[in-house]
């Protein structure tokens, strides 16, 4: 069917380029998106790391330093590198 009728690959839409977004969701739309992608967060990271994930990139770093603040004053060691898994 190609070989018959190349320009339908044309007319349909064609391929965005890699990176490319469509129009941005508003309203309603939003809100489900940015829901459900809270809603993963939790799944994935817990109700605590999740609300810190959507905070404005400055007050997450404030709040990160401050679990690292804590952890050492409770005996945490930094001895090792933290490679993002446990071995």
């Amino acid at each position: 069917m190609v070989a018959r009728c190349p320009r339908t690959l044309y007319t349909i839409g064609g391929v965005k380029k890699t990176g490319q977004m469509g129009k941005k969701p508003t309203g309603p739309a939003s809100r489900r998106l940015r829901k459900a992608i809270y809603d993963f967060h939790v799944r994935a990271f817990g109700e605590e790391m999740a609300r810190v994930n959507h905070l404005p990139l400055a007050a997450r770093r404030r709040y990160i330093a401050e679990m690292v603040d804590h952890a050492a004053q409770k005996g945490v060691k930094f001895d090792k590198p933290a490679r993002g898994y446990t071995a």
